[in-house]
């Protein structure tokens, strides 16, 4: 009975990972602006492609590593 659940499980998890593959793999990044409103952690998290919200985060650190100290 155990092993029948694991199985289950693991479909599930193989499911949701070609689901989210193919999904990923057959969108363009769409471009978003680089400013203190669209860098914080709520807006981000507001994305809904992971690769957009990586490439949002990277931008935004890079950005914050380029400010002048104050």
């Amino acid at each position: 009975m155990q092993t029948r659940i694991n199985w289950l499980l693991m479909a599930c998890a193989a499911a949701g990972l070609i689901f989210t593959g193919y999904k990923e793999m057959h969108s363009k990044p769409q471009l978003h602006t680089i400013n203190s409103a669209s860098c914080t952690p709520e807006a981000i998290k507001r994305i809904d492609g992971i690769t957009e919200r990586a490439i949002q985060s990277a931008k935004c650190t890079e950005r914050e590593g380029t400010k002048p100290a104050s």
